[in-house]
């Protein structure tokens, strides 16, 4: 008996008549992932750690195995790391030099004090005019593309408000969650929710939805033709809003002297290669962002797009490079200090880091090339709970603390014990159990307390997320934009109101009032806009031109960048905000 076919749902339907496959079978992230690409998404780097030595993730912290060939030196003798001995706590250690806080600009929110922001103002610092300007014209040019190769639906070119309204669903529907998109248009007297249905119907939201695109389909379709090519850019349906939104997160603000890296899972399970797997996160599967983030607030200053590249192109391995591209000191100023986990740290990083006259402070591998392999005074498996061994290379500290497993720790900032202890219950001889104090090292308390900034702001992400479930990773990554934009919204808005003295809303309402202002604009807001999406900055070839916006305000700067479109050299940096002003006069004109 012929087994029966089974029957297409509506959805199934409904995305076989708007496929768009054809649009989006290029995303470039289809190969498999090499064997080194698979020891970084596992936590390691193939560049700096020793494979060898790699310890199952249950025992991070084993006892090392002897001295690898690669620390004997030619005449037979054990390294300088090799003949050194681990240290007690009552040894002392000298403070290492700090550097003085210099900031580039003023920490903290980077706006009019004299002017009350509302909380679509603050929106629009990330999501302008100029952007929504672009999104509407690229929707429109994939929507009648659509309709050019014969697929059927009901299109109307949308304008700027009305994509403004199509966003402030998206912030309803991520306090209001329902299991479908159809359900918010339910008209049924128990489920319904008639705010969204007096907004937009529920065929031109979807319709926006289906049509919606990034970036220029024609560009799409040049870099397309690239592919395998060194000129092919894998995140080029991005790209454009990418740029945009970190460019405003670095403008409207500027970090305090603690900072964190890590990493930060966007969530999905679709069929894509640039999705990969972290065992860690609470979210497994999705894709995978590099984020430098304010330790006080969360607030995200910069971020980057794993994209499956070989950690084994530079001699430095990914992840050192992953913090290098983020920590810009021209941006920043000196006197920062930055935390990050094992993944990140490494010796080599934190003394670049430190000629830089940024500290860093972080767990480390025991595993990872540079970290001292003598076993002289080590701490071993029957060492109490609270010993501590450390280790001075120049501003380099290491230090091993014995908690309920071996914490292992490198720092430029501080000292390996002062004398700070903590609380700990600890069992018996006669089996009771105790509270205890026992020593703690200063570079663990500290970095206990600054290294959740990106946590911070993953959870604050999460809890009213706009992100639906969708086919294009595109449209992952827009949701995920937004979120990021009305989140750094409201640390500018409490800013504000902590710099007047006034009781801020909560983060719920604030989304509220937010829904409620793109939902019923009215009228344009005019504010700084952010950098125009159809304008680029790329690196002059051979020599220096002087900055023409730094000449009209009366100053000389010689830059190496210019605007591909205007041909016009500009400055690059967030800093002077060249780049800004010249296309925002442009605007004005």
């Amino acid at each position: 008996m012929a087994t029966p076919k089974k029957r297409k749902s509506r959805v199934d339907e409904l995305e076989d008549e708007f496929d768009c496959s054809d649009e989006d079978s290029g995303s470039g992230f289809e190969s498999g992932l090499s064997d080194e690409e698979d020891m970084f998404i596992n936590g390691m780097d193939p560049v700096l750690d020793d494979p060898r030595m790699a310890k199952p993730e249950e025992t991070p912290f084993a006892p090392l195995s002897p001295a690898s060939p690669e620390s004997v030196t030619d005449d037979g003798h054990l390294s300088p790391q090799e003949s050194e001995r681990w240290k007690n706590a009552d040894e002392e250690d000298n403070e290492n030099f700090c550097f003085k806080f210099i900031p580039a600009r003023v920490p903290g929110s980077i706006l009019t004090s004299s002017k009350d922001y509302s909380p679509l103002e603050l929106f629009q610092l990330f999501f302008s005019m100029d952007v929504i300007l672009s999104l509407c014209r690229n929707t429109n040019k994939n929507a009648r593309m659509k309709k050019d190769k014969g697929k059927r639906f009901k299109w109307e070119p949308v304008n700027i408000r009305e994509f403004m309204k199509y966003c402030g669903i998206l912030v309803y529907m991520g306090v209001i969650r329902c299991p479908r998109i159809q359900d918010y248009w339910r008209a049924d007297s128990v489920w319904q929710t008639p705010f969204v249905r007096r907004v937009m119907g529920r065929d031109r939201f979807q319709a926006i939805s289906w049509s919606f695109h990034i970036s220029d389909p024609d560009t799409d379709s040049e870099n397309y033709k690239k592919k395998g090519t060194e000129g092919y850019d894998k995140l080029a349906k991005i790209r454009p809003l990418m740029e945009s939104i970190k460019i405003s997160c670095k403008s409207f603000y500027h970090p305090r002297r603690y900072l964190s890296v890590d990493e930060r899972m966007v969530p999905t399970k679709a069929k894509n290669g640039l999705k990969v797997y972290l065992k860690s996160k609470p979210h497994k599967w999705g894709y995978k962002l590099f984020v430098l983030c304010d330790s006080t607030n969360g607030y995200t200053c910069d971020f980057s797009v794993f994209t499956g590249k070989d950690p084994c192109t530079n001699s430095h391995g990914l992840s050192y490079n992953s913090v290098m591209s983020l920590v810009n000191p021209s941006f920043l100023g000196t006197g920062y200090v930055l935390y990050c986990d094992r993944f990140f740290t490494s010796p080599a990083l934190f003394r670049d880091l430190y000629e830089m006259k940024i500290g860093a402070c972080g767990t480390v591998r025991e595993n990872r090339s540079g970290f001292p392999r003598t076993q002289e005074n080590a701490l071993i498996k029957t060492s109490e709970r609270g010993s501590l061994r450390w280790i001075r290379q120049g501003p380099l500290l290491f230090v091993k603390w014995q908690d309920t497993q071996v914490v292992s720790m490198c720092s430029t900032v501080h000292k390996a014990f002062a004398g700070n202890v903590i609380t700990r219950r600890l069992r018996q001889p006669d089996g009771t159990w105790k509270p205890c104090e026992i020593p703690l090292p200063i570079p663990v308390q500290s970095y206990n307390k600054y290294m959740g900034g990106v946590d911070l702001s993953d959870q604050r992400l999460q809890n009213y997320t706009t992100r639906r479930k969708t086919y294009r990773w595109y449209k992952t990554f827009f949701f995920h934009f937004l979120d990021m934009a009305v989140f750094n919204a409201y640390l500018l808005y409490k800013e504000q109101c902590e710099a007047k003295s006034q009781k801020p809303l909560s983060h719920l309402n604030f989304r509220r009032k937010l829904c409620e202002e793109l939902c019923h604009p009215k009228g344009q807001v005019e504010v700084c806009p952010a950098v125009p999406v159809d304008h680029k900055l790329e690196r002059l070839q051979g020599s220096r031109r002087v900055c023409k916006q730094c000449k009209v305000e009366g100053r000389r700067s010689d830059t190496s960048w210019q605007c591909v479109r205007c041909d016009v050299p500009l400055c690059a940096s967030a800093v002077k905000n060249c780049f800004h002003n010249w296309h925002r006069k442009l605007i004005n004109e």
